[in-house]
């Protein structure tokens, strides 16, 4: 039987009269009144094989907060007996194969949620989900959906050798597909992130995490998962050896979660490391010392976290300084880093190190002539700034051309 495509609002040619469909919906529906609208719907678009529509009804029903309740298993057994294709002559032949294959998985996946997180429950969902990726296994889209969710349960009974490999495997289908939809690179990077957090690799959870958020949309995620996942990023930001570039991150939307919570300092201790004001880092640190405290990843980084603040307070000052003015002293260095002048060459070398810097260091003259610094993501502040050393170099184009013409008019006759 052809797969329908979602995009058309088909039915089967009715070779028989409409079918009903087997009683689990009205047993569901006596037990669940408040979604009478929804199994309705079920019963009307499956009776007349209008799979589109069944679909979208599927999908709105299994959202419903009941089934979520510990112990509940309604949804496995609505799959059993009204969704997976049934043996031929059954009453009821099922749907599954009528239906987009990346649907079928992500409803398979939901639906799986009612194993629990026990470890005996765990081990029913791999079972489930494997047996779905049996059937599923021509169509690589859904595939890749399914395995990364065996891959996330796997993780979830400390299976990290089995995690990085179905991971690895998902990565190479991926790298055959020049675009895939966005459920199932965000599943991809959702997966990736949570293995990096488990293993402890601060950078690599810090970029599959933005990229989990670049293919997820915001609203699909509860208000703790977006606390939870905007403070761990903020950690992995501070905590990351090679993570200098925190701009994407404050101007994303996620951030606004952690407003009015505990975790609220977080944000101000980002802001300061941003823009390298070591002052509020100070303040920050001081004001909410119990919090930080509490974190593990800082308190075992309290020299790292240091130094970098320092590293970003040198990129500012090395960005704010024209053009024509690329000579700075170890002295102003050390003023802005709030650094012995004796440690600035350090520093510099450090910067140098990290591609962050690029210029040439005279320890006799004790200056750095500075080449390039490296970019960061400008908010409405750097903006300005930029803006204004804009209009300053305009000035001093105009303060040249207007020399010549007075100085040398045979020239620019």
């Amino acid at each position: 039987q052809p797969v329908v495509d979602l995009g058309q609002q088909v039915s089967e040619p009715n070779a028989m009269a409409p079918q009903d469909p087997p009683p689990i919906l009205d047993t569901q529906k006596a037990a669940h009144p408040e979604l009478s609208e929804i199994y309705d719907r079920l019963q009307s678009s499956a009776s007349n094989k209008l799979w589109h529509q069944t679909t979208i009804a599927l999908e709105e029903l299994v959202k419903a907060p009941c089934f979520s309740a510990k112990g509940n298993t309604e949804l496995l057994e609505l799959y059993k007996t009204f969704l997976q294709d049934q043996p031929q002559g059954s009453g009821w032949p099922g749907f599954a194969s009528k239906i987009s294959p990346v649907k079928h998985a992500s409803l398979c996946i939901t639906i799986s949620k009612q194993f629990g997180d026990a470890e005996a429950g765990i081990s029913s969902c791999v079972e489930f989900l494997e047996e779905a990726d049996k059937k599923l296994a021509t169509e690589k889209e859904a595939v890749l959906i399914i395995r990364m969710e065996i891959a996330r349960r796997k993780l979830q009974k400390g299976d990290v050798a089995a995690t990085k490999a179905l991971i690895e495997e998902c990565q190479a289908i991926l790298n055959d597909f020049v675009e895939v939809e966005n459920i199932i690179n965000s599943s991809f990077y959702l997966v990736s992130s949570l293995l990096h957090k488990t293993v402890g690799s601060a950078q690599d959870f810090y970029k599959s995490s933005l990229l989990y958020l670049a293919y997820t949309p915001l609203e699909s995620l509860s208000a703790e998962q977006k606390q939870a996942l905007a403070f761990d990023l903020g950690l992995a930001a501070l905590c990351g050896e090679k993570i200098y570039q925190f701009g994407e991150l404050l101007l994303h939307p996620i951030l606004n979660s952690l407003e009015g919570t505990q975790g609220a300092w977080l944000v101000e201790m980002l802001k300061a490391f941003n823009t390298g004001d070591i002052g509020k880092f100070e303040q920050v640190s001081k004001t909410h010392e119990a919090a930080i405290k509490g974190q593990v990843a800082l308190t075992n980084n309290q020299q790292s976290l240091r130094e970098k603040i320092r590293i970003f307070a040198l990129m500012e000052l090395l960005r704010d300084i024209p053009a024509d003015s690329r000579t700075v002293s170890f002295k102003r260095i050390a003023d802005r880093t709030a650094l012995p002048e004796d440690e600035v060459e350090l520093l510099l070398m450090k910067s140098l190190s990290l591609s962050l810097v690029k210029g040439t260091i005279s320890g006799v003259d004790s200056t750095v002539r500075v080449t390039w610094v490296q970019y960061r993501v400008l908010d409405r502040d750097s903006l300005g700034r930029q803006r204004a050393k804009l209009a300053d170099w305009m000035e001093k184009v105009q303060r040249t051309s207007v020399f010549l013409s007075n100085e040398t008019p045979e020239i620019l006759a």
